[in-house]
């Protein structure tokens, strides 16, 4: 650059100028705000599936255990239920309406236990 040469422009309308940047400013810190919620929600995210992946380790922790308290033969007949009332519901349903029985037996407590255990695996299931 030489001596002579001009090192400032001169700004036709200086106010609308600095009006034009602090609003891009007043932008920018805005989104600079959104962004530092959607990593504190990142975060946030982040610790609870944290603390869901140790519940899961420790409902199957003591899934494990029901399944060591219970006889194996209990286990395998609920196992081959489970199968024919899952082939039973892939089959085409007849459109017929189904006879409702007066009186049904109440299940034992060992049957509502599977019940419950069963409604948990499945719950499990659809978590992971």
């Amino acid at each position: 650059m030489k001596m002579g040469e001009k090192l400032f422009r001169r700004i036709e309308n200086p106010n609308a100028f600095r009006r034009m940047v602090l609003e891009s400013s007043k932008e920018t810190i805005k989104n600079l705000k959104v962004q530092q919620r959607i990593l504190e929600i990142k975060k946030k995210k982040f610790e609870l599936v944290k603390e869901l992946k140790i519940y899961l380790k420790e409902i199957n922790i003591l899934l494990d255990k029901l399944k060591d308290l219970f006889p194996s033969e209990v286990i395998a007949s609920y196992a081959e239920e489970k199968k024919k009332s899952e082939t039973k519901k892939g089959a085409k349903k007849s459109k017929k309406p189904k006879k409702v029985k007066e009186k049904m037996p109440e299940p034992s407590e060992l049957t509502k236990l599977e019940n419950k255990l069963a409604d948990i695996e499945s719950k499990l299931k659809s978590l992971s």
